[in-house]
């Protein structure tokens, strides 16, 4: 047995002194014990090798895996037994989901669920034979009394298969008597396992405006790598960060059986700053109420843009999820060089060590080390140039947060930027004034450049201004706002050198106008960060001005759209007013600004767009429960009970999410669980339905055939079970589906006379289109 310290560090041991050693005694005998008997407290469920394909705690959209998936490499039918005594607590049948499983409730009040059956034991399968005849339907869902189908321990009650999804394999799930999904792997079920998780990449996240990665606004993302010699994942070069930051990984782990093909989650998780733990997972239990947490667990955002799927080490506003031990909301979030609220890290400026352990349910651990450095970038608030005698005197205020001395470099330029000559070096701190002397040379430019300790620069171009100045005009500056969930950053390009930085204010609805900082990021290109008011709601105007060394003006206006969505509930609108989202009260975690832009898109060959579509931001903001988007369809459209809203997917394809019709409003709904584009697109074409078995004018010998077709829809798709139905001789079967297979079938009962017989196979997608095919075969 393999004894770790899942908590703390051992140093915290020391400090507690023999009392301390005491307790740690007393634990150390109760894991002993508990580990003794729960290592061999059920029977493996299923007879087949163990081996995982996944485990608890992964990452399925909008859910966590609630249990583990036992490898069937590829093959139907292994016995699947009872874990212990108890009874047949509950069956299900139904096309998609867990397919056939059973609920068995055991002698210690959990409940055992065994997903993904290709059939049942004998008294169950008789029950629910008798259920979907009496129902008329394959899906039921049957409660039986604690006396109707007891079980021992190693007794078959079913089959594995691969109903409900499309790989054969085992999916099961241990429940506590609250039916919440428990780590298996921590209760009482163990497979081999020596390997220890893998630490791929780190990230490194701002989380306001105010935050620095790197020098940026953007999420750094850090490959790691084995350093044998350390024995530790690790990166050469240290990070810079400034203000509230979070630390995400990306992990995964293997087992001895099937390293070769699967990747497994981890069960804990812990984040570690300068030797002292500041945030841990456990992947442990969860409710199925707060499922849809997990993209608060798992970073969102990441996802969604693809980078790929990484763990937050620290708890977001809104996380309810039982997994962090007594860390609270706000805990594991890194407050750089700032105070931080009433949650969190400070870290003093200077050099820190990130550790991130992971640990699988075997005990087999990995460290990842980090270096972060705690630093500001320096600044350059303001310069001028103004004429003395025959000389230009050159001024500058220089900051760095930091307190560090900075080396002010003074240049000039005659040829429009292109070469750089040094006038005066000054060394300084932070927050003066310092300036220098030019000889007086027609059209230059100057430059100051200021440099810290650790080499970070920052620098501002600036000219005497121009005796004239010429009308504004909207084409010499070029402005486009890059949104981000609580804050925009305005990019500004210049078609010419400007005397100074352009100068930005800002309007907020109700509010008094302000002037905004502007960051230069090269000769003609420069940035402003405008975040949004959660007390104001309404455009945010941005207007943007400057003077050309020439003495040309410029001047742009952008409207910045914040519709604001608070957690008692709110919309987000089109201007044309054809799109809107609605939230319910705690429908968003936290305020929410969304804005909807229109576009001109086409939809595939087969589905015809009905309008424009919609693109709703930001796309990388989980809600807490679903909105209702709702799209309106043109006056005088044909056929609107053919229309569903459908998403354009990151792959350009068009994934159908709903068609709730409202005639009277001329609207299509549906439910979505986060921003992106979507359209509404019409479905004119019926499903496919081919292979029928037996085939037409066939004659077959066995009076007991598998009734069997092929269906397909590629729009709107096939999604109730009523929308499928198979008859024979005008006699209603009990249509099995299988959506993987694209295949419906019927088993029937009792032998078929001699003679000829009728198949027919009506299929109907979700737009209402539908299609018939019929078989006439003969029996001999």
């Amino acid at each position: 047995m393999k004894i770790e310290n899942w908590g703390a560090p051992a140093q915290k041991w020391k400090k507690a002194g023999v009392r301390g050693l005491k307790v740690f005694l007393v634990i150390l005998c109760v894991v002993f014990i508990s580990e003794k008997t729960g290592a061999g407290q059920y029977q493996w469920p299923m007879e087949a090798a163990p081996a995982l394909t996944s485990t608890f705690g992964e990452y399925r959209p909008g859910r966590f895996h609630a249990g583990l998936d036992l490898k069937t490499w590829g093959k139907e039918g292994y016995p699947v037994l009872a874990v212990d005594d108890g009874y047949v607590w509950r069956v299900r049948t139904s096309p998609w989901g867990y397919g056939k499983v059973v609920y068995v409730k055991l002698q210690d009040g959990r409940t055992a669920v065994y997903a993904h059956l290709s059939g049942f034991m004998p008294e169950i399968a008789g029950l629910v034979e008798a259920e979907q005849e009496r129902r008329g339907t394959y899906s039921v869902n049957l409660f039986l009394e604690a006396s109707r189908i007891p079980v021992k321990r190693g007794q078959t009650v079913g089959f594995s298969g691969s109903t409900g999804i499309g790989v054969p394999h085992l999916h099961f799930e241990l429940r506590d008597d609250a039916q919440r999904p428990l780590n298996a792997l921590l209760n009482g079920f163990q497979v081999e396992d020596t390997i220890a998780p893998t630490i791929r990449r780190l990230a490194v996240l701002p989380l306001d405006a105010g935050a620095k990665v790197a020098g940026g606004l953007d999420p750094q993302v850090i490959g790691l790598q084995w350093q044998a010699g350390k024995k530790v994942y690790g990166v050469g070069e240290e990070v810079s960060v400034w203000g509230k930051v979070g630390i995400a990984v990306e992990v995964y782990d293997r087992a001895d059986a099937s390293q070769l093909t699967n990747r497994l989650a981890p069960c804990r998780l812990q984040l570690l700053v300068d030797s002292t733990e500041v945030f841990q997972t456990t992947y442990t239990e969860f409710g199925y109420g707060r499922v849809n947490q997990v993209e608060l667990d798992r970073n969102f955002g990441l996802r969604r843009k693809g980078t790929g799927g990484f763990h937050n080490l620290f708890r977001a506003a809104g996380n309810g999820l039982r997994l962090y031990g007594s860390y609270r909301s706000g805990d594991g979030v890194l407050y750089a060089g700032i105070q931080p609220g009433t949650r969190g890290i400070a870290l003093s400026l200077g050099l820190h060590r990130i550790q991130i352990l992971a640990e699988d349910a075997a005990g087999n651990r990995s460290e990842a080390t980090v270096m972060i450095r705690v630093h500001s970038m320096p600044q350059v608030l303001d310069a001028t140039a103004e004429a003395a005698g025959d000389s230009v005197r050159l001024a500058a205020r220089v900051v760095d947060l930091d307190g560090d001395s900075l080396r002010v470099v003074f240049e000039a330029s005659a040829d429009g930027g292109n070469t750089w000559r040094r006038l005066q070096t000054v060394r300084t701190g932070s927050g003066k004034t310092v300036g220098a002397l030019s000889l007086l040379t027609q059209d230059e430019i100057y430059r100051v450049r200021a440099r810290d300790e650790s080499g970070a620069e920052a620098f501002l171009t600036f000219a005497k201004l121009a005796s004239q100045i010429g009308a504004a005009n909207s084409t010499m500056l070029d402005c486009a706002p890059l949104y981000h969930p609580d804050f925009a950053v305005v990019h500004i390009t210049s078609d010419r050198v400007l005397y100074a930085p352009p100068r930005v204010t800002v309007q907020r609805p109700g509010m008094a106008e302000t002037v905004k900082e502007v960051r230069q990021l090269t000769l003609n290109t420069y940035e402003t960060v405008v975040r949004f008011d959660p007390e104001t709601s309404g455009q945010v105007r941005v207007a943007i001005s400057a003077v050309g060394v020439d003495g040309e003006a410029g001047r742009k206006v952008l409207d910045l759209e914040q519709q604001r969505v608070l957690v008692s509930g709110g919309a987000v609108r089109s201007a044309d007013g054809m799109c809107e989202a609605r939230f319910d009260s705690s429908g968003v975690y936290r305020t929410l600004f969304g804005r909807v832009n229109t576009e001109t898109l086409s939809g595939p060959e087969d589905l015809l767009i009905a309008g424009l579509a919609y693109r709703l931001t930001p796309h990388d903001v989980p809600f807490r429960k679903k909105a209702e988007l709702v799209l309106q369809y043109p006056a005088g459209y044909e056929r609107p009970e053919q229309l569903g809203v459908y998403e354009l997917k990151e792959d350009s394809t068009w994934a159908f999410v709903g068609n709730t019709l409202d005639l009277d409003r001329r609207t299509v709904a549906a439910q979505v669980s986060y921003f992106s584009t979507y359209a509404l697109l019409q479905d004119q074409t019926p499903p496919e339905v081919t292979d029928l078995y037996p085939v037409s004018a066939e004659s077959i010998s066995d009076r007991l055939p598998l009734l069997a077709a092929t269906v397909r829809d590629s729009g709107s798709g096939i999604g109730r079970e009523e929308d499928i139905q198979m008859t024979l001789d005008d006699r209603v079967l009990i249509a099995e589906y299988d959506p993987e297979r694209d295949r419906v079938v019927a088993r029937l009962k009792t032998p078929l006379t001699p003679g000829s017989h009728r198949l027919e196979v009506m299929v109907r997608d979700l737009c209402g289109n539908q299609s018939e095919q019929v078989s006439l075969f003969m029996v001999q």
